[in-house]
């Protein structure tokens, strides 16, 4: 036939897989299941865990790992963030109150701080302004995507 002995081929015809193997094909057929529910983010670790708690039995993180690469289930692995660097200001305002936020006489002294937040294409400010020995403080005033004189004080 095919070279090699009749009884080895009767041998294999007979054959029944061991309670080891048996038991790696139910957690196989598990861990196919419970990848397709997720939609296939869950890695050997996850994936160890969810098997621990449905099966009431210690499995190895080894064992999962391997019999993950003989079925050929693999995790979406999320792309990496951009770095953004730290972005020096244009334009940064002297600082004439050098941290002296004392004031001898109302509208004395008053503060203001308008950040720009850029988002793609499109631009947004914030403002908040805050004036010394007086009972009327503004917190936070959105202002228009255009900077105008309209909205200085």
């Amino acid at each position: 036939m095919a070279g090699i002995p009749r009884s080895s081929y009767y041998k294999w015809l007979s054959h029944k897989p061991s309670l080891h193997q048996q038991e790696n094909q139910r957690l196989s057929q598990i861990m196919l299941l419970l990848c397709e529910r997720v939609g296939g983010i869950y890695g050997y670790r996850r994936l160890t865990l969810h098997l621990r708690r449905q099966t009431n039995q210690p499995i190895n993180h080894k064992r999962v790992n391997r019999l993950m690469k003989l079925a050929g289930i693999q995790s979406i692995i999320r792309r990496k963030r951009k770095k953004y660097a730290c972005s020096t200001p244009q334009h940064t305002a002297e600082n004439v109150l050098n941290r002296k936020f004392r004031a001898e006489a109302p509208n004395e002294e008053w503060l203001t701080d308008i950040t720009e937040f850029r988002y793609g294409s499109a631009q947004r400010h914030s403002g908040s302004s805050r004036q010394h020995n007086c009972l009327v403080c503004i917190r936070s005033v959105t202002v228009p995507s255009r900077t105008t004189s309209s909205i200085s004080i």
